[in-house]
């Protein structure tokens, strides 16, 4: 066989050649190579150049009658033969030069695949062993870090505070949210102690197995085991005054139960972190004496609680604790939604381990979506191998292998990727089980283009080495092309600072090599050995028939369409089009909000969208605190020192969003209290509170301190921490002996709450102020933290990481066709429809009402590769200058002219693009 390579390297002419002369010469012009050269098996064996000039001018001789040939003419023809064989060692160099061409090295690899398709498929089955890794497949998401760049203020905040809580990793906060079955108010007696049993249980009995040690969470929450001591004592005072009331007693004059901050003895405690969803009473009412009243509505001032919120709060100080406190947070929501079944009390538990059980169960749940996709596909697949080899007369049992190995090509990189991303000890994110999809898609257009090639092929003769050599010499070099920009299209996502992004890409820019791959090494090879079911028949099909009259009609489709989109009128529209496109495209883009909704996350029907709903519509409405830590010693006798501490607490609460100060969280103002006037009672008092039968009047001292004035020495401080009213302060301090052996301060923190910040913008807003303050306070070294600090970062990055990643990989897309389509024409068309078509994602989605998230932005860099795909393809078929045809049973290449015959040369190749496209539709529609 001729090559193909050295027809381009010699710049030979192109045309067809047929040689005239009888039967015999024209079977030698079938056998002799265009360019003049002679490549037949019987030329290249002669034994000596001599020989072969004789055997040459013998052949010339027999042709002589028929061409009536002169014999000056005849000697000419013996001159060149001549020198044809003396250019014999010019034309090997050239041939073996031609191999370190791409089409050339193809030509190469295919005719060993076709020579060693078992040693191939060796090589394939090797490369597919990596799908053991998935042995140690680790599902696992991130929702709180993972979709946080590396650099994200958050990170610093968040590293701060492990510090100052001696953990690891962020703590487990567990929130529990308990609501009434039958909608009234959660104040009610029998509410009350329902919810006071529910959480005394899971504190002190709910136990859990872990690694043959049984958990209870009380012994896992110091130094948080009093975070709910403001219900405990709001219990305790409530019983009391039910039975002095329920007894036809009078109100205690020492409990005061009204919201927001109630007085429980003489301590007061905020309501507002544990009462959600609160409607006050009409002042105007004397609720004390009306006994038609409900008993709660009468010793409290609250006439409606929706909710009761409680937290769960521990350390993860080691890995050991880490791995103890997320099996007890998983196995007490599955308690809560699989065994209790209280009639009076609804109950709900959300936390970030149990929300990433959700979003990896949601994962899993794709599993029948996939089988769709890959039965739509395999079907697909089949349906069109089966039409191509009926209208290429060529339809055998081969074909059913070709079928399964176009669909089993893409499978195999997906499981050998998932194999070695688990081998190399990466977890499996919720994202990555988007990928099979995506690669399903991408990966089975390069098998159409190879069946393509491969079929139209069938029944001219040749032999399976040059067959395989000429379908990898002809397909491969655009394969390539496609291959490498997805590869690096994916590559780039892979540099993004978001973890679970750069997983995701990852994942797929190594799914999208081993695909590639598995094309030459696994697919080639399947090709080979079913060309050996195919018929000897080697006679070509007569193009008469159905199989001509679909051909002409297709040609003359395919040059009505050329000739219009070439038309100028045509274009004029196609150009109006595209700039109405880009214009709402540009508004779309302009009016996208970085948002981060977990309801859309999760699916419809997650137990989590009803607690998610309260959270943002009831709890953050209500209640929103932040964290500020003050990191450098503090010194309460320094005024300096303390004015500037309270003038950034007057910052805070004077924002516009805040609660005001006696929703605050201080512990220094508690400690100028207890400075000034001691402990609220004294022992005798103390033995009296543990009945709850408060006989004292008010002990509340009458005169307020001004923080600004207050004279503070450290010589109480021991005291005030061991103090059984205020004992609850020490997890917000760090405090260490000094040289003279007192306590001092080396750090604390404190919180502020906030109120109406349902919206994400409230919240971003806020954390900008937050930091911005903080940032005029370096003398204090103070830092905020936020629990939701991750997602705010998370919305404020999207926008410039997905800028940045779109412009990353035009670049790229840029330079690589600059290598391998050496026309500055189809580079830049090929960057404009790349920008324009992530423009039009991205706008029109805004237009839609989809917010920029992670999953929009997954979206963008699948439809990005996508988008790669088809237009690498096209771009490098209309810069081709020759194309390949079959003349009397042989394939020849003629020469491309022009720009509508390179249009139409382009469309053509579009045809089997078609079917790649519709294949690719299959699986993103299910996906």
């Amino acid at each position: 066989m001729r090559s193909a390579a050295l027809d381009e390297e010699v710049g030979c002419s192109s045309a067809p050649t047929k040689c005239v002369g009888g039967k015999d010469a024209e079977n030698r012009a079938t056998d002799a190579d265009p360019c003049g050269g002679n490549s037949s098996s019987k030329s290249t064996n002669s034994p000596s150049t001599s020989e072969n000039f004789g055997q040459k001018a013998e052949n010339e001789a027999l042709i002589i009658p028929q061409l009536d040939l002169t014999g000056a003419q005849i000697e000419d023809d013996i001159i060149k033969n001549t020198q044809t064989q003396r250019s014999q060692p010019r034309r090997k160099l050239i041939s073996l030069w031609s191999y370190f061409t791409l089409r050339g090295f193809f030509q190469l690899v295919g005719r060993t695949v076709g020579m060693q398709p078992y040693a191939y498929l060796t090589v394939a089955a090797l490369l597919s062993s990596q799908a053991l890794g998935m042995y140690w497949m680790v599902l696992k998401d991130r929702i709180r870090d993972g979709y946080t760049p590396t650099n994200a203020p958050s990170r610093v905040e968040t590293d701060i505070i492990r510090e100052f809580w001696n953990s690891s990793g962020d703590p487990m906060i567990t929130m529990m949210l308990l609501k009434a079955r039958d909608k009234g108010s959660m104040h009610r007696p029998e509410y009350l102690d329902e919810s006071q049993r529910v959480i005394d249980f899971l504190y002190n009995n709910f136990t859990v197995e872990h690694k043959g040690v049984t958990l209870r969470f009380s012994e896992m929450c110091a130094p948080y085991c009093n975070m709910n001591k403001v219900l405990q004592l709001f219990k305790m005072g409530y019983d009391n005054e039910l039975k002095r009331v329920t007894n036809g007693q009078s109100p205690s004059t020492t409990n005061n139960l009204s919201y927001p901050v109630a007085s429980i003895g003489g301590i007061s405690i905020n309501l507002d972190r544990s009462f959600f969803g609160v409607r006050l009473q009409n002042k105007s009412l004397n609720a004390t004496k009306d006994k038609g009243l409900p008993i709660e509505k009468r010793i409290t001032n609250m006439e409606h609680v929706e909710l009761v919120l409680t937290l769960f709060r521990g350390d993860r100080e080691n890995q050991l604790r880490d791995e103890q406190l997320s099996k007890w947070e998983l196995a007490a929501y599955e308690w809560s939604i699989k065994t209790y079944k209280g009639n009076l009390v609804e109950l709900q538990l959300v936390g970030t381990e149990i929300l990433d059980s959700e979003m990896m169960k949601d994962g899993k749940r794709m599993t029948p979506f996939f089988a769709a996709g890959f039965g739509f596909m395999i079907t697909f697949v089949s349906v069109c191998v089966f039409l191509s080899a009926i209208y290429y007369d060529a339809l055998d049992r081969g074909k059913i292998l070709v079928g399964i190995g176009a669909v089993t090509c893409p499978i195999l990189a997906i499981v050998s990727t998932y194999g070695l991303i688990s081998m190399l000890g990466l977890r499996i994110n919720s994202f990555m089980l988007v990928m099979p999809f995506l690669v399903m898609g991408i990966g089975v257009d390069s098998c159409f283009l190879m069946i393509h090639s491969w079929q139209r092929m069938s029944r001219n003769g040749y032999s399976v080495v040059e067959r395989m050599g000429m379908v990898y010499e002809e397909v491969c070099p655009s394969i390539t092309i496609t291959s490498l920009t997805d590869f690096l299209s994916f590559a780039i996502g892979a540099l993004a600072p978001t973890p679970e992004t750069r997983l995701f890409c990852l994942a797929t820019s190594i799914a999208m090599a081993f695909t590639f791959i598995l094309q030459l090494v696994f697919f080639g090879p399947i090709l080979a050995l079913a060309t050996r079911f195919e018929h000897n028949d080697t006679k070509p099909r007569q193009a008469i028939g159905w199989r001509d009259k679909v051909d002409r009609v297709w040609q003359k489709i395919l040059r009505i369409y050329c000739r219009l989109i070439g038309h100028r009128i045509f274009t004029i529209c196609i150009v109006s089009a595209t700039c109405v496109y880009w214009y709402f495209g540009i508004i779309g883009l302009m009016n996208m909000k970085t948002r981060l909704d977990v309801a859309k996350i999760l699916p419809k029907n997650s137990p989590l969208q009803q607690p998610n709903y309260i959270l943002t519509h009831i709890v953050w409405s209500e209640y929103h605190p932040v964290t500020v830590l003050i990191n450098n010693p503090f010194d309460v006798t320094n005024r300096t020192q303390t004015n500037r501490f309270w003038e950034l607490v007057d910052e805070f609460q004077s924002m516009p969003n805040a609660k005001g100060p006696e929703s605050s969280l201080i512990w220094l103002k508690d400690y100028i209290h207890f400075s000034y006037y001691g402990e609220p009672y004294d022992n005798a008092l103390k033995s009296v509170l543990s009945d709850w039968d408060f006989l004292l009047g008010d002990n509340e001292p009458n005169k307020p301190i001004d923080p600004f004035k207050a004279n503070l020495t450290t010589t109480k401080l021991g005291q005030f921490l061991r103090s059984p009213f205020y004992e609850h302060w020490g997890p917000f301090m760090k405090v260490s002996n000094s040289s003279e052996g007192r306590l001092k301060i080396d750090r604390f923190w404190m919180t502020i709450a906030y109120q109406n910040t349902s919206s994400w913008e409230t919240r971003i807003g806020l954390m900008e102020q937050w930091r911005s303050i903080v940032a005029r306070y370096k003398d204090l070294n103070a830092t905020v933290w936020e629990p939701n600090g991750m997602f705010i970062d998370q919305m404020l990055s999207l926008r410039s990481t997905a800028v940045q990643t779109g412009i990353l990989t035009l670049l790229c897309m840029i330079v690589v066709c600059s290598i391998f389509i050496p026309n500055p024409c189809s580079v830049i068309t090929a960057s404009i429809a790349i920008a324009s078509i992530s423009l039009g994602v991205m706008g029109f989605l805004s237009w839609w009402h989809f917010d920029l998230d992670p999953v929009v932005m997954a979206a963008v860099l699948m439809s990005i590769g996508l988008s790669v795909d088809f237009i690498a393809h096209v771009s490098y078929h209309y810069q081709l200058t020759n194309k390949k045809v079959i003349v009397d049973g042989r394939v020849v290449k003629v020469p491309v002219k022009g720009p509508q015959e390179k249009l139409e040369h382009t469309m053509a190749s579009g045809r089997v693009l078609l079917n790649i496209m519709e294949s690719e539709n299959l699986m993103t529609t299910t996906s």
